[in-house]
């Protein structure tokens, strides 16, 4: 039988190689599959034995996943919206947002937001200058 590092998930990936991906949605399974299986342990634990046949069933299926495995994939999808999340801010700037909008979209105040893209443009001049728009990204910036 092979071990929990090694079953696959429903797409055919499995936890490590999930955790060593950028893939946002493997990641995301990977927390899902660990809040499913926890859920199920927790209803087998508490019920009866039609919730705990039901609940073996479902989790002979479902790839086990760690806590500390469910961890680092929260952590790294998490870095890889976050690190993303400027170039959506630019599109809903291009769409007419205004920086209050954005902010309150993301929970935090305008000034906020407006600070966190022009940071993380200001990143993409420095790392990746051939691969960067400055007029289009700057020009976002202004109200």
């Amino acid at each position: 039988m092979s071990s929990y590092l090694d079953r696959m998930g429903d797409d055919g990936v499995s936890v490590e190689q999930a955790l060593s991906s950028g893939d946002v949605h493997e990641l995301l399974t990977v927390w899902e599959d660990f809040n499913r299986g926890e859920t199920w342990r927790e209803a087998s634990a508490i019920g009866g034995d039609e919730a705990r046949e039901a609940a073996a069933h479902f989790l002979a299926e479902v790839r086990e996943v760690a806590a500390l495995q469910a961890l680092r994939a929260n952590a790294r999808a998490v870095e890889l919206l976050t690190a993303r999340r400027w170039y959506v801010m630019k599109s809903a700037r291009e769409a007419g947002a205004t920086w209050a909008q954005i902010g309150e979209a993301l929970g935090i105040t305008k000034q906020a937001a407006y600070d966190f893209y022009r940071r993380k443009i200001e990143e993409q001049e420095n790392h990746l200058p051939d691969r960067h728009d400055t007029s289009a990204a700057r020009a976002v910036l202004e109200d």
